[in-house]
């Protein structure tokens, strides 16, 4: 009966975290209802603009990058569903080569073999994944000289709804 019990709450305490977390930054689950991924209250409306809606997320998120930055996180709706993961942050990493470099094998582990693209824009270099399977983009750029970075995780298919939403009015443009 005792070792039925310490089982029961064993099982219990490894379970408990799984049941009491509902959203995951690391992993958002794109595409997902505003209503089911906010239970919790942590996202925090700030601005509307050209269809889109942006919350602050409040709840616990601890990235990798966390460990070396204090990046702005922030997340993007369409119609209620998520559509794009926006992070803006300053590295200390000196050399834009080995920055460059790092992100790339970072970036693999999240998004997997996906195609990458990359491309030079000024002082700014620009990488981009396409995870076909899943409808994912994921879009990077880094300044060259400064090295501020602005990346976009983002829901393809949901783009299409707002058809006729201007590049500079898309926060996956990464222009502001």
């Amino acid at each position: 009966m005792q070792k039925k019990m310490s089982m029961l709450i064993f099982t219990f305490i490894l379970v408990l975290p799984f049941l009491s977390y509902g959203f995951d930054c690391n992993k958002p689950d794109f595409g997902a209802k505003l209503e089911d991924i906010n239970k919790d209250g942590y996202f925090v409306k700030y601005m509307e603009k050209a269809g889109i809606s942006y919350y602050n997320y409040t709840g616990p998120c601890r990235m990798e990058m966390h460990a070396r930055a204090n990046p702005a996180i922030s997340f993007a709706f369409i119609e209620n569903q998520l559509y794009a993961r926006l992070i803006r942050t300053q590295e200390e990493i000196a050399d834009p080569i080995e920055a460059r470099k790092k992100l790339e094998e970072r970036v693999f582990k999240q998004v997997g073999d996906s195609k990458l693209e990359k491309r030079q824009e000024g002082d700014w270099w620009i990488y981009q994944w396409y995870n076909e399977k899943d409808k994912l983009k994921f879009k990077v750029k880094i300044h060259n000289l400064t090295n501020e970075r602005k990346t976009a995780f983002y829901y393809e298919p949901l783009r299409a709804k707002l058809p006729d939403l201007k590049e500079e009015d898309d926060p996956v443009s990464l222009r502001h």
